[in-house]
């Protein structure tokens, strides 16, 4: 009677269970023994949070060789005087005139930000715990700060793959633990849509027409990435342990070492991290009983820090870097220095082996037995099945003019549902990884980070399955943080972009950047609020994609990246994205009936679904000149030039 009570449980592949959630049974689980997955989302849509509060906010910084003293003005820029006073000396600031003196700091306050950043020499300050800042903002009363930073925070990165901004909503441990804990970026943006090349901002905070990684293949895969000026490089020197788990840059191990065109790279470990363990992306013999892959969710190798390898056969890759994950932070939490963790999954990338109830003809990302079917009767739709564009024909390149058939879309919904559930098996991790951090007693003073390299099309724009080109949700990614002196529940729509976080994590561990890095700084913005009201940024927001076919033919000789010039060889799409409209241009490909660039201008707050082309419009000829203006002064910045503003009629 057991055994067939048993085997009627074991038919119920999804039972719907009181609390709202589901229970999944398998026969076997990974290790073995019949368990029970129970899948629980929130009642009520995902809250992204609320908008910081309209007041005045001041934070200090006096942990590094500078004191920094952080304004965010309440309702809009300071117009006339800002007064700081700090432990009894006062500055005083005015609109368009530079303090000077001896103990004059170092400002920056752009005219149309509601951020003002004041960094006094440590020489002019004395060093306190209880610091006494005050600020008095165009004549108002003053604001007061008496709480300062004085420890470097420790740093957990989470990074996940092809994961969409949208996908947040089957992951209630992150919303939970970092999300309501921390604050959400609804505008975070991967400058270059694609894993390599994203990844490769991520280290270097430059775009790829700097860093030069522009695919996942040579000449301009992880072979052609120089990572002597990286933040793990620049952290070491500020006195950070550094430590590396899980997928790197694309072709990692089966490519040759940067700097060679033979070999392969298994054993080689970039620069900056004290503890590396990266997966290898091939590289070893069939017969090698090393061999494993990033791709093999139940067959992962590392390289144990140049070392040999770390073979995880048998063990579900996810849960494995989990594991790894706390043994290597309780390890780093034991030591005086503070540590920067980066974990790096591979879910919800598709990925090996494949399984029985796998598509036909969509990859799909391997799941613990014990998950299978547990979104099925969640997700009844994959989310761009809707997606019909009537006028697409006329108005959209050639690769974008078809739509999805079904079957494709039937397929596509498989593969949503099974990134669902490769993502809540991350999300379990998340949740023991915060619990470690708890118990070491670093929760309080470590910043944790969720974010993806990417996001991903699933039948949006008529495409099934894939990213790189920027378009909603394949620019879009996910980004939560929190840690000491983040505020709790709150939304920054200022745009972060994959160029951001090496500034940012250099910032938070007093780190000095290197000569060459494009992106900005958002540890402000994080602690204090946007630097613009609502989603009209004033940054400039470039978007790359791979080199053109020319490109690709030729091999562009021997500067596969082109120089910084009128003839520098450009990406087949890049784009500017403000606020309110997303502009593209196509270059022209060998065979095309026009050698003209191809202009794409679309208004996402009235067109969301990027429907209708509005450069198509000869009404909007001005605007595009505009719009082309920036787009060739971006496209080939370099360092502090990449910082400039869009006009407000872009915004």
């Amino acid at each position: 009677m057991q055994k067939s009570k048993r085997a009627l449980l074991v038919g119920l592949a999804v039972a719907l269970v009181a609390c709202g959630g589901y229970v999944v049974y398998d026969r076997v689980n990974d290790d073995g023994p019949v368990k029970k997955t129970e899948v629980v989302l929130p009642q009520s849509p995902y809250d992204s949070g609320k908008d910081e509060p309209r007041k005045t906010r001041v934070y200090v910084d006096n942990s590094g060789p500078t004191v920094s003293v952080s304004v965010r003005t309440a309702t809009k820029p300071w117009t006339d005087q800002l007064s700081v006073t700090v432990n009894g000396r006062t500055t005083e600031l005015r609109r368009g005139r530079i303090p000077l003196g001896g103990c004059a700091p170092h400002v920056v306050a752009e005219p149309t930000s509601m951020l003002t950043r004041l960094d006094f020499d440590r020489t002019c300050v004395k060093k306190s715990a209880d610091l006494k800042v005050s600020v008095a903002v165009d004549g108002a009363g003053p604001v007061r700060a008496t709480a300062a930073e004085t420890a470097k925070p420790n740093v957990l990165m989470i990074m996940v793959d092809d994961m969409r901004a949208d996908d947040l909503r089957y992951m209630p441990n992150v919303q939970k633990l970092i999300g309501k804990q921390g604050v959400n970026f609804t505008n975070a943006f991967a400058s270059f849509p694609l894993c390599c090349p994203a990844r490769a901002s991520v280290m270097s905070g430059q775009y790829p027409h700097n860093h030069g990684v522009w695919s996942h293949d040579p000449p301009w895969g992880f072979p052609s990435f120089d990572d002597a000026e990286t933040f793990p490089v620049w952290l070491t020197a500020a006195g950070y342990r550094t430590t590396y788990l899980g997928k790197y840059l694309n072709g990692y191990g089966s490519q040759p070492e940067p700097g060679r065109t033979t070999g392969t790279s298994t054993q080689y470990v970039p620069q900056g991290w004290a503890l590396w363990n990266g997966s290898i992306d091939g590289g070893l013999s069939p017969s090698d009983p090393d061999d494993g892959g990033t791709y093999r969710y139940w067959d992962t190798t590392l390289n144990n820090n140049g070392d040999g390898y770390i073979s995880l056969k048998g063990k579900y890759q996810t849960n494995a870097y989990a594991d790894m994950t706390n043994e290597m932070v309780s390890e780093s939490a034991a030591a005086d220095d503070p540590f920067f963790h980066y974990v790096s999954f591979t879910a919800p990338h598709h990925g090996g082996p494949h399984e029985s109830d796998d598509p036909p003809d969509v990859k799909t990302p391997a799941r613990p037995k014990r998950m299978r079917g547990a979104f099925d009767d969640i997700i009844k739709k994959a989310p761009g099945a809707t997606w019909k564009d009537p006028d697409r024909q006329a108005d959209k390149p050639k690769r974008l003019q078809g739509h999805p058939s079904k079957d494709k879309m039937k397929q596509v919904l498989q593969l949503t549902r099974q990134r669902a559930e490769s993502l809540y098996v991350v999300d379990g991790a998340v949740k023991r990884m915060i619990a470690n951090l708890k118990k070491t007693g670093k929760l309080d003073n470590t910043v944790v980070v969720f974010t993806s390299d990417n996001g991903y099309f699933l039948g949006e724009q008529g495409i099934p399955t894939g990213k790189v080109l920027p378009y909603e949700p394949s620019l879009r990614v996910p980004l939560l943080m929190r840690g000491p002196g983040i505020p709790k529940g709150e939304v920054r729509t200022d745009p972060f972009l994959s160029i951001d976080y090496a500034s940012t994590f250099s910032d938070l561990g007093d780190a000095k950047v290197g000569p060459a890095v494009d992106g900005r700084s958002m540890l402000d913005v994080v602690r204090l609020g946007d630097e613009t009201s609502g989603d009209s940024w004033s940054r400039v927001v470039l978007t790359e994609t791979t080199p053109t076919n020319a490109v690709r033919d030729a091999l562009a000789a021997k500067q596969p990246v082109g120089a910084r010039t009128a003839e520098m060889m450009l990406g087949k799409v890049t784009g500017i994205r403000t606020g309110q409209y997303l502009y593209t241009e196509w270059q022209a490909e060998p065979g095309d009936p026009k050698s003209n660039i191809r202009q794409e201008l679309y208004d996402v707050r009235g067109d969301p679904n990027e429907y209708e082309n509005l450069a198509l419009d000869p009404k909007q000829e001005s605007l595009l000149a505009e719009f082309h203006k920036i787009l060739v002064r971006a496209r080939t910045c370099v360092g502090p030039e990449c910082e400039f503003l869009l006009p407000r009629n872009l915004r």
